[in-house]
């Protein structure tokens, strides 16, 4: 009877390990697969590009603890070769003087004509007498007429009129007896010879051309 026991307990033990074995490759086959930790001292790989690993870090904040220095006026080649003095405006150049001068002085009671600077004529004029008045100044000639009558003073004629301040002018008279003296009611009077010829040059020359000063 033992021996028929430890007979049917052996054969027991061979089934049931077969079984146990066959539980423990199936349960290997559905477990996941067990994950390797990396060892502590390893770093985990890096996915930055190149670039990014040799460039090195730069912030885009500024640094309020630096200074900051306002660029030069000559920071570049460029703005250095450009910078210098600036150029100087050209001087206005003079006018010419006028090719015909009329010198009219009342306290010498003469004309003196001159042409290019060269005197041509010098003659004898009567001015205003007194409470009249010959206007002093520098003028030009502003109308011409060879003859004309003064419609203040009777018709009086005034031969080769030369109008140089609104109603003044110098023209030709018949009293040639007073002339060297003061005799007008204020215009320049000249000889009727001489009005003509005086007439004669501003008209070659031009208006333009001509400048009369009478001086005191």
């Amino acid at each position: 009877m033992k021996v028929l026991a430890f007979l049917a307990l052996g054969l027991a033990s061979a089934l049931v390990q077969p079984a146990s074995a066959q539980s423990m490759r199936m349960a290997a086959v559905d477990a996941p697969p067990a994950t390797v930790a990396a060892p502590p001292e390893m770093s985990p790989p890096s996915t930055a590009t190149p670039a990014a690993l040799s460039a090195p870090a730069v912030s885009t904040t500024p640094d309020s603890s630096l200074p900051v220095t306002a660029p030069s006026a000559a920071s570049s080649p460029i703005e250095a070769a450009s910078a210098g003095p600036l150029p100087t405006p050209l001087e206005a150049a003079a006018p010419p003087p006028p090719d015909v001068q009329v010198m009219i002085s009342v306290s010498k009671q003469r004309m003196v004509v001159s042409v290019a600077g060269k005197e041509r004529y010098a003659w004898p004029v009567s001015t205003a007498r007194k409470g009249y008045r010959t206007p002093l100044g520098t003028y030009r000639p502003e109308r011409m007429h060879k003859r004309y009558f003064s419609r203040k003073y009777d018709n009086a004629p005034m031969p080769y009129a030369i109008f140089f301040h609104r109603g003044w002018a110098i023209h030709g008279t018949n009293a040639i007896g007073r002339l060297g003296r003061p005799a007008s009611h204020g215009c320049v009077r000249l000889h009727p010879n001489n009005a003509r010829a005086l007439f004669a040059l501003v008209s070659e020359h031009g208006r333009a051309n001509t400048q009369i000063t009478v001086s005191r």
